[in-house]
């Protein structure tokens, strides 16, 4: 039996979870409800369609990132070895912990031919990953080199999630994950 009330937080960790396996197209409101343990009216009590509850989801992936990234990146105590262990253990926690890949990257594929309207917010999660790294960069390299290579870096990443899911093994995430940490630490 579905639960009488659940939080807002819970249901878009639920919907996280859920989007990230199974895509947008294939995540019906019936689907998430299920997932969530919820009525399919609760949703709307939330939000008022899927495409607000889809935003939402990115704007919450997007904030735990920058959050997260930002703790590790703006701690004064930490040497940028530690910042950078800091910011290696979140993206393992994100895209080896949990199943089906990088809910920006998958949401962007999925709809960027036919509803580019996410595109905003999946910008700005990469926008702020690439900023985070470059800001590690910099402190080995110059304003220019550190953008180029924080881009690369980024699109490393996103390739290793990538193989790691077709192949079915972290080795291509952890390959990228070693060669971000040599280029931040200038080995």
């Amino acid at each position: 039996m579905p639960k009488v009330k659940t939080s807002k937080e819970e249901v878009l960790q639920k919907v996280v979870e859920t989007i990230r396996k199974k895509g947008i197209a294939n995540s019906s409101m019936s689907d998430l409800a299920k997932q969530c343990d919820i009525q399919k009216s609760h949703f709307y009590y939330y939000f008022d369609s899927k495409d607000t509850l889809i935003k939402e989801v990115l704007a919450t992936v997007n904030s735990y990132m920058t959050y997260n990234m930002n703790k590790a990146l703006n701690d004064e105590s930490l040497t940028t070895s530690e910042k950078l262990d800091r910011i290696n253990s979140l993206i393992k926690k994100l895209f080896l912990t949990y199943d089906g890949g990088c809910v920006m990257a998958n949401t962007a594929l999925e709809s960027a031919h036919a509803n580019p309207k996410y595109f905003e917010e999946i910008r700005l999660f990469f926008e702020k990953f690439i900023d985070g790294l470059k800001h590690l960069l910099a402190e080995n390299h110059p304003p220019q080199s550190a953008q180029y290579l924080a881009e690369q870096i980024v699109q490393d990443i996103e390739g290793g999630i990538l193989l790691m899911r077709v192949y079915n093994n972290p080795k291509y995430l952890l390959n990228a994950i070693g060669r971000m940490s040599k280029l931040i630490l200038n080995q």
